[in-house]
């Protein structure tokens, strides 16, 4: 799963995990070599056993303003369309239902849980996971009062598929549709949705070709958010959408700011998940990382009640650290994501240019940029150390800053154009571009231009087939506990297409393709797992398509008001099911 692209802390979806369950990561020893060894089972709730209504958060109180300040606004809200860790924590948490969902543990390091969330439980299968069935919730509702149905849940399944769902998540489609031959209900009016249909008001069906037991992971995205075909306006639902969750839109002006207000017909005894305790939400999209450190750390006025998304600014870290009051403030931990460089694959062709590239790289410059091992230690491969399988190994041994003496000796006799870097064109995108930039340049090696992106169109950018840059900034956590959910997604050239590709090297060969196949049919994932691993170190080690630049930390501040709140294990975001403003 894709996250809005900081200066390096790129998070994504984390399921902590070891090869039959989940774990989580502490990096105590500021590595970031993997996980520790406090494993918890994954528990998937396919007897609908999760109580409803969430349980009262202790202390909490209705009322006042939750603020959460930002760099810049979502690349998508229009729920089929996200993609982005920050859009599925806040859609999901606040005004997107999907039919599963998980529910956090508020203690690092205890189970998550995989629940009915619109659906009365996590799924059932009786066929080994070839046919799933989800029935509805009693009592469940859009904004204007309309009841949610079956129906509802499958329109929105059916945009998933066509334009409106292109930026998003494809693995049901890809299994129920493997030829892709569906273009959503908008195009293809009245035709089923492959492998998707409604029985009445209440009951989802799914069927698929091959027995997948990952469906209900799937459908905690946002493709399962329900949409009512006439109130469906194409490009308009980004920012006109209905509400299925504790809150709706007030206002919302593209790029400046988005309200939220109580959707009276949310009911809490249909959620096992959420609360609905602030009276708004307001996220305020104009406020770079440093000045969100430092409001927050200020903690006046509406900033009382604020929660800085972006991590305290490097140059506020050894101050936040050594004050125990701002500490007790703190939202920490690890998030164990991998970042790289992608480098374009038909246009940067030769091998050993993509390997100077990456000795190049200074991530020691990048990682004090950042703020230091607090939100960011190097990484040498390509899946994260919770991905089952992780093989530790560093195919390219080098100093932190990089070995620009062994990139010199790879480029002898060759000659390499202006390379351009496309970054998100954020305050501490711009600092990032510049590291690169610097770095790539020293010696006069390789020459760089860079390309500033809207944060919002980012990932549309460079997820278009045929675009101009030859580097381009990513970041990437599995999306459920399997090496198919990072290296089938970003790695395997038969999935590019037009848009909406996860694949930025667009990185095509087909003996790797071959093998993801392979391993992505096996039945025994804890043997596909150890294969994972290997052919990770065989991808760097032969063709090179990425710079494995960092695994992540989160190190974030939140007000003195600010009541509830945790860290998201899933999104590395603070999650606000639970959250208020204290009086």
């Amino acid at each position: 799963m894709r996250h809005r692209v900081r200066a390096l802390a790129i998070s994504a979806l984390a399921i902590s995990l070891a090869a039959a369950g989940c774990s989580k990561t502490t990096n105590s020893d500021n590595k970031g070599e993997g996980a520790d060894s406090n494993k918890k089972a994954i528990v998937v709730d396919k007897e609908g056993k999760t109580p409803v209504p969430a349980p009262e958060v202790e202390g909490a109180r209705k009322g006042g303003q939750l603020l959460i300040l930002q760099d810049g606004d979502f690349e998508h809200l229009s729920p089929q369309q996200i993609y982005v860790g920050d859009a599925i924590n806040y859609g999901t948490g606040l005004f997107h239902r999907t039919l599963t969902a998980y529910k956090e543990p508020v203690k690092q390091g205890d189970a998550i849980e995989v629940v009915g969330d619109l659906a009365t439980n996590a799924g059932v299968t009786t066929d080994g996971g070839k046919t799933w069935k989800f029935t509805l919730r009693d009592g469940i509702k859009f904004e204007d009062g309309s009841p949610i149905t079956a129906k509802d849940v499958v329109f929105g399944l059916g945009l998933s598929y066509g334009k409106f769902g292109v930026q998003g998540p494809q693995y049901l489609q890809a299994a129920a549709d493997p030829k892709r031959e569906y273009q959503g209900p908008t195009v293809d009016k009245g035709k089923p949705v492959p492998g998707v249909k409604a029985e009445g008001d209440k009951t989802v069906v799914i069927t698929l070709e091959k027995p997948e037991q990952a469906v209900p992971y799937w459908l905690t995205y946002p493709i399962s958010t329900p949409v009512q075909e006439s109130k469906f306006n194409n490009e308009k639902y980004e920012t006109e959408f209905q509400s299925s969750g504790p809150y709706k839109i007030k206002e919302y002006k593209r790029d400046s700011h988005l309200i939220l207000d109580r959707n009276p017909n949310w009911d809490p005894k249909t959620d096992p998940i959420r609360h609905q305790y602030p009276d708004t939400v307001k996220f305020d999209f104009s406020v770079n990382r440093q000045n969100q450190t430092q409001r927050v750390m200020a903690s006046t006025g509406e900033d009382a009640a604020a929660i800085a998304v972006s991590d305290v600014a490097q140059e506020n870290l050894a101050t936040v650290a050594a004050d125990p009051e701002l500490e007790k403030r703190v939202i920490q931990g690890a998030t164990p994501y991998a970042n790289y460089i992608n480098m374009n694959y038909d246009r940067i062709k030769d091998v050993d240019v993509r390997r100077a590239l990456v000795f190049m790289y200074d991530k020691s410059a990048a990682i004090k940029n950042a703020g230091g091992n607090k939100v960011a230690v190097p990484s040498t491969t390509l899946m994260a150390p919770v991905v089952p399988g992780y093989k530790k190994y560093d195919a390219y041994p080098m100093g932190e800053s990089g070995d620009v003496a062994k990139a010199k000796q790879l480029m002898t006799g060759k000659k390499v154009e202006k390379l351009t870097y496309c970054f998100v064109n954020t305050t501490n995108g711009q600092k990032a571009a510049a590291i690169v930039k610097a770095s790539f340049e020293r010696d006069n090696v390789f020459q760089v231009a860079l390309k500033p992106i809207d944060r919002k169109d980012y990932y549309t950018t460079i997820g278009k087939k045929g675009n101009d840059c030859d580097l381009v900034g990513s970041g990437w956590g599995q999306d459920w506990p399997d090496g198919e959910s990072t290296l089938g997604v970003l790695f395997d050239g038969t999935l590019i297409k037009d848009e909406g590709n996860n694949n930025y090297s667009y990185f095509n060969e087909p003996s790797i393709n071959a093998e993801l196949k392979k391993l992505r049919e096996m039945t025994d994932r804890e043997a596909a797992a150890k294969a994972y691993g290997e052919l990770d170190e065989k991808i760097m080690k032969e063709f090179v398509p990425v710079i494995p630049t960092t695994y992540t930390r989160h190190y974030s501040l939140i007000g003195t008001k600010v009541g509830g709140a945790f860290l998201s294990p899933l999104y590395s975001q603070v999650n606000v099911t639970r959250i208020f403003v204290k009086a």
